[in-house]
């Protein structure tokens, strides 16, 4: 395995941290896809089934499961299990995710890397809304579910920044480690 290989760099980035950059991006780039999506097909359903928006927390937590986290981990797993081992973010900015070996994921390895990077973004819906008695004010409970969350994803960023973007907490829970595409077909 080449240096390029192994690190993700692809030929004329000149910065180490360049993979970081269209790692994040990517991650937006998925993100506005789910909610772009995600959002207006919630609203839909709710008007075809002339169902009342929710009005405790636990209501509110219930909607986000069915309508964002577990569309959301089915796309992840999905795509970073798929052949290209990318989500379309991912494909756009030409980065993949592969085993250590260079191998295509498992349903396992996408599962667990899916569950450890969502594992900030669920604590945030269990807190804010699941926990929620009261949707005017947080419970102390509720405050220190959102700063753990706030705290793992810092934690999340700070592995990334230290690998120079190839593996975050999620990579090394998993085996797991995103590189440039162009590396996959540098490898065969």
């Amino acid at each position: 395995m080449n240096y390029r290989t192994h690190t993700g760099a692809r030929r004329g980035e000149r910065s180490a941290f360049a993979l970081l950059g269209r790692r994040i991006a990517a991650y937006l780039l998925d993100m506005l896809i789910l909610f772009g999506v995600l959002a207006p097909a919630g609203q839909l359903i709710l008007w075809l089934l002339d169902a009342t928006p929710p009005q405790t927390g636990p209501m509110i937590a219930r909607v986000i499961l069915w309508n964002f986290s577990l569309p959301a981990w089915l796309y992840f797993v999905l795509s970073d299990r798929s052949a290209s081992g990318a989500t379309p973010g991912k494909r756009l900015l030409k980065i993949q995710v592969r085993d250590v070996s260079g191998e295509r994921l498992s349903i396992g390895r996408a599962l667990a890397r899916t569950a450890v990077k969502l594992l900030p973004w669920e604590l945030v819906h269990v807190s804010a809304f699941a926990l929620s008695t009261d949707l005017t004010r947080f419970s102390q409970e509720q405050v220190i579910g959102v700063a753990v969350a706030n705290v793992l994803t810092l934690v999340y960023l700070g592995v990334a920044v230290a690998t120079r973007g190839r593996r975050s907490v999620h990579d090394y829970a998993a085996g797991t480690l995103v590189r440039s595409a162009a590396a996959d077909r540098e490898a065969k």
